[in-house]
């Protein structure tokens, strides 16, 4: 078993072109990104000390430096440099690229793998998540074709992969266990596809008056969505363990906030 996360130092610019409009806001940037995935990790240490808990980084010493502020074991954390390997796959159109490619470099060692997105708030021991078989989610949302069309990811969608009408979990927890690693490439076949089709002209944000988007702007969770759903996966859901802060613009401090108690 792999337990994983990724926090790396986003290229906002690219982050907002790719159809973030308020990335600016809700990311701010770097030093506010590694203070709130530093409470989001140790939240998870405080409830889970016994757990190894690897986390790939382009700064570990800035990561280090933000965790030493809070008062949880750290003896089963691991922080990897992988600055050289964010750096080449921040290189893609897609500014949320590294996310899939973070999956795929842990597919190899052919264990059951749990990511972790780094604005989680855990709530509890998790260790009966651990002899899951299929996928973990945090939640269900929606079916895609329940969605805007406005938002652009129906139409890639129907462009794409020749339908809409798939479940759409929130992937902010996501297991993927042993023997269904190959969902992985097919995640990211897919989501290269979802990202080729030019949404232009469908998509329209409120946040954004005028502006055109050319990607749906969480192509990588769509596809990961679509790839379990046409594999068949059993499905999990983690809500009873995890707070997921993403339904918002400015929701990210809410981490930190949730993590004050951990403080030294």
């Amino acid at each position: 078993m792999k337990i994983i996360s990724l926090v790396f130092n986003y290229d906002l610019d690219k982050v907002a072109e790719s159809g973030r409009a308020w990335g600016y806001q809700g990311y701010k940037n770097k030093d506010f990104i590694f203070e709130y995935s530093a409470a989001s990790y140790a939240t998870f240490a405080h409830h889970n000390p016994h757990l190894q808990y690897i986390i790939d980084t382009d700064d570990p010493d800035f990561l280090w430096k933000k965790l030493k502020h809070y008062d949880v074991q750290k003896s089963n954390i691991i922080i990897n440099d992988a600055a050289n390997e964010i750096e080449e796959w921040k290189q893609h159109q897609y500014c949320f690229w590294p996310l899939a490619m973070h999956r795929k470099k842990y597919a190899k060692y052919n264990e059951s793998i749990i990511k972790l997105d780094n604005d989680l708030t855990c709530l509890k021991p998790i260790d009966d998540l651990l002899k899951f078989d299929g996928c973990l989610t945090w939640q269900y949302e929606r079916n895609v074709n329940e969605g805007k069309e406005s938002w652009g990811e129906r139409y890639a969608c129907r462009k794409a992969l020749g339908t809409e009408n798939f479940p759409e979990y929130n992937l902010g927890v996501l297991g993927i266990s042993k023997n269904y690693l190959h969902v992985i490439d097919e995640c990211i076949d897919y989501a290269d596809k979802l990202i080729a089709v030019d949404t232009s002209d469908v998509i329209a944000y409120k946040e954004a008056p005028g502006r055109k988007f050319k990607m749906w702007i969480v192509s990588e969770q769509t596809a990961m969505n679509y790839a379990i759903w046409k594999n068949h996966l059993p499905i999990m859901e983690t809500a009873d363990y995890f707070i997921h802060h993403c339904y918002g613009f400015d929701v990210k401090k809410n981490v930190i906030e949730s993590a004050e108690f951990l403080k030294k």
